[in-house]
């Protein structure tokens, strides 16, 4: 057996010991004889349990969120089998989809750069096709649907579409609830703190106003080690020495990647009959980033290596975002269908510092534009970017047990979405005013402008529109026997307008302007067997697809932008879904087992020009995953409940991967990135999910839950640049823990949770030292060099009082 698939035997140890404290609580009565309960969805607009429908889908109620004490989206797509994403800490999360289902990804698990392409899988609040990693709070499910789901859905995908679920309000009565937690994470001196409160409040028979808010104040846990001491305008100061040949004062500043995070949402519901009823819903979020959860393993200028939980950044790395959206969703019953729409729209921003130091030196820009004779080099990436849209879909669902289901929608988005980049050198007028107060001159044939310290400029402004209609048809051939076939026709045009600039030499580019257009139909088919009461076989073939688009990049043929202009857009992508799957149940038990194979064409990779390093997105050839997932809960007792699912993913490029390169002269795509079987980044090949979890009932009548969680993955890909050494890399695979104890009342609760109980460090992606080195020649003592790190053990202590 494979040594890497072996769990460490401490850690069996631990888990099997845990595990025996759920199944042996002391003086405790047991519960009440149950059967397992399977969640009620609507993936398929239709109130099903999952092990009715013919595809592989997960779901998690709120209850099970709020035991395991999950409020990000890393917690949540952890607890469902074979789902990943990228654990980057909340500055990265906030602003990055970057959800991989079925392995579906060409992206380094680093990169930021996912502005220019949609994300593989679509994300859904209620029924807004909207990305946000809202806090997850008074949530009813969360559903996970693998593989694309165009047919059903207005916003397609091509690995799957992830659905949040909220509360509704209800004019049954009065209630709310205040929660509160203080844990503390390892690593860190400071404490989190989270504060949250719901009431619901009825205000007539039909109308009922639902309110809910909290904050999240989380402590640091990262020390940027060496940090410039600056001013208030973030220029680093200088030693004794002076500004012109002084060097720069270090600091460290302790547990910088502090979280703090405040939400809302208010919902108003109203039933004037048992055929209609309107929901309104308005969310807010904002948040404020320390900087990076990501740590230094390399060694900085002086040869020394950083601690465990340390970064060599040498300019603070702050962030902050907003975010908020506005639903109106109705629904009629017609009779023979119902007939629901969904009025939406919502608003993104972002900013945020990175430092570019690191990524200079590698470069050699700091030798080469002369910013190391400045004796404290920083360059810092200023980012902003912003997303809007209006969206509307309609559906309409036929009603009853007919020979014939069906399920048939329009879909319409109009979306403005802007990105911005300011490079600035920071220090850099009074360095250079100090050295040559007449002007400044440097050679190479370059010329400073000392009234400026932005050495790089770019805007990148998008308007996108898409319609579609889609929808479902079902076919019951017999009582056993189903056959679904599904079709989506979308028709989208995509306008950008970009322009780059390099004030500190007074060079701008001139506006670039593209637009993109394109229009398709889609398919699929599915057929389902019950080939008995508790068990049904199914097979789909399902297509997906992500629009193309333009980079808008500096591609002019001449000395300054020897880009190939083939940069200057991209295609779309496309995946054709095959699937065979067994799903079955009992009155203790339900599981699912199935096989996938997805043949991807023209994969879309976030990357960067040969010249210039714009930001740009290029297509591959082909690539390949096939699988098997597995899910199963089983009430293996009237107390005790296990669940878990194991995940086999071979995701590779079944073609070599070129690029264009950086010449006019070529035609076609002739820079090699990749050879044919590279496996696909960030995505393991074995993933177990497993867990217990027991409820029994006290001699005095209080509930007591004790649940424990387990995750393992084996070793990914940094990269599909598996000939890159600035990328290349690959990451040993870890597991991790999650524990609770929860006690309950009829009004109140008390719960202790520890995540990753074992404090097991897992490093899901890295920036190398190749890509982000130190450069003492030049004055960069510090490094760029991260990884991105899995949480710490933390451990939390939760009250809830209800009324």
């Amino acid at each position: 057996m494979n040594p890497k698939l072996k769990f460490h035997k401490t850690k069996i140890a631990t888990a099997i010991t845990l595990s025996s404290l759920i199944a042996q609580t002391p003086q405790i009565a047991v519960a009440q004889e149950q059967t397992l309960e399977e969640i009620i969805v609507t993936a398929t607009r239709r109130d099903m349990v999952p092990s009715e429908i013919p595809f592989n889908i997960s779901a998690i109620t709120g209850d099970e969120i709020e035991e395991a004490h999950v409020t990000d989206m890393e917690g949540l797509m952890r607890a469902m089998p074979g789902i990943t994403v990228a654990d980057g800490g909340g500055r990265f999360s906030e602003n990055n989809n970057v959800i991989t289902i079925r392995g579906l990804n060409v992206d380094p698990s680093a990169t930021d750069r996912r502005f220019l392409s949609d994300p593989n899988v679509s994300t859904y609040v209620g029924d807004t096709p909207v990305f946000a990693n809202f806090v997850l709070k008074d949530v009813k499910r969360v559903e996970a649907l693998r593989g694309p789901q165009g047919t059903l859905y207005g916003s397609g995908s091509l690995g799957g579409t992830v659905r949040f679920v909220l509360n509704e309000p209800t004019n049954e009565k009065i209630e709310g609830y205040l929660d509160t937690s203080i844990g503390r994470t390892h690593g860190s001196s400071g404490r989190n703190i989270d504060l949250n409160a719901m009431l619901n409040i009825p205000l007539s028979e039909s109308l009922a106003v639902r309110f809910s808010a909290g904050i999240v104040d989380n402590a640091g846990i990262v020390d940027y080690a060496n940090v410039y001491a600056s001013d208030g305008n973030g220029v680093p100061i200088s030693d004794a020495f002076g500004v012109a040949y002084g060097g720069p004062v270090y600091i460290n500043n302790k547990d910088a990647d502090t979280v703090d995070i405040d939400y809302s949402r208010a919902a108003m519901k109203w039933t004037p009959s048992d055929k209609f009823e309107a929901s309104v819903t308005y969310m807010n979020q904002k948040g404020e980033y320390g900087g990076r959860r990501q740590t230094t393993s390399g060694p900085n200028g002086w040869g020394e290596y950083y601690d465990d939980y340390e970064i060599g950044a040498v300019i603070n790395e702050p962030s902050s975002n907003e975010s908020e959206f506005t639903s109106l969703e109705m629904t009629y019953d017609m009779g023979f269908a119902t007939l629901s729409s969904s009025t939406s729209a919502y608003d993104r921003s972002y900013e945020g510092v990175s430092d570019n130091t690191g990524f200079f030196a590698a470069k050699g820009w700091l030798f080469y534009y002369g910013y190391g004779y400045m004796l404290r080099p920083a360059i810092a990436a200023e980012r902003q970017n912003t997303e809007e849209a209006f969206v509307q879909e309609l559906r309409l669902v036929s009603n009853g047990d007919q020979n014939l289901d069906w399920t048939i929608g329009a879909f319409y988005m109009d979306q403005e979405a802007s990105a911005a980049q300011q490079t600035r050198a920071r220090g850099f007028q009074e360095w250079a005013t100090a050295v040559e107060p007449e002007g400044f001159g440097y050679g190479y044939g370059l010329y400073y402008d000392p009234s400026t310290n932005v050495t790089f400029d770019w805007s990148h402004e998008r308007f996108y529109t898409d319609f579609a209609v889609f929808g479902e048809i079902t076919w019951k051939l017999s009582d056993d026997v189903d056959l679904t076939l599904g079709a989506r026709y979308f028709d989208n045009e995509d306008r950008v307008t970009s322009q780059t600039s390099f004030p500190i030499w007074g060079a701008f580019n001139p506006v670039v302007k593209d637009t993109q257009t394109d229009s398709d139909t889609l398919m699929k088919m599915n057929l389902a067997w019950r080939y008995s009461d508790s068990a049904m076989l199914y097979g789909t073939i399902s297509e997906g697809y992500r629009r193309g688009g333009t980079n808008a990049a500096p591609v002019r043929p001449d000395e300054a932008y020897p880009n190939d202009p083939e940069w200057s857009n991209f295609g779309s992508d496309s995946v054709l879904n095959y699937e065979i799957g067994l799903k079955g149940s009992t009155n203790r038990s339900n599981y699912t087992i199935s096989a996938f194979y997805v043949d991807w064409q023209d994969p879309q990779v976030n990357v960067a020009t040969p010249s210039g390093a714009y930001y740009a997105v290029a297509n591959g050839s082909e690539a390949s995953s096939k699988g098997i997932e597995t899910e199963f809960n089983w009430a293996v007792s009237d107390s005790t409940t296990l669940f878990g699912g194991y995940t086999f993913v071979d995701a590779e490029l079944t073609q070599d991967l070129y690029l264009h390169d950086a010449s006019a002269l070529t035609t076609g795509k002739s820079e090699l990135r990749a050879t044919k079987g590279a496996q696909l980044p960030g995505t393991a090949k074995h993933t177990i999910n497993i867990g217990a979890k027991n409820e029994r009932y006290l001699d005095n009548g209080l509930l007591f839950i004790s649940r424990i969680d387990g995750y393992y993955q084996s070793d990914v890909e940094n990269s599909i640049l598996n000939i890159d050494p600035d990328w290349a890399d690959t990451l040993d695979g870890f597991d991790l823990w999650f524990a609770s104890l929860n006690l309950l009342g009829n009004d109140w609760s008390v719960s202790l949770i520890a995540r990753n109980l074992l404090n097991d460090r897992g490093t899901v992606a890295t920036y190398k030292e190749e890509y982000m080195t130190s450069d003492i020649a030049n004055g960069f003592y510090g490094t760029g060099q991260k990884d991105f790190i899995t949480m710490p053990r933390t451990i939390t202590l939760k009250a809830t009082k209800k009324f």
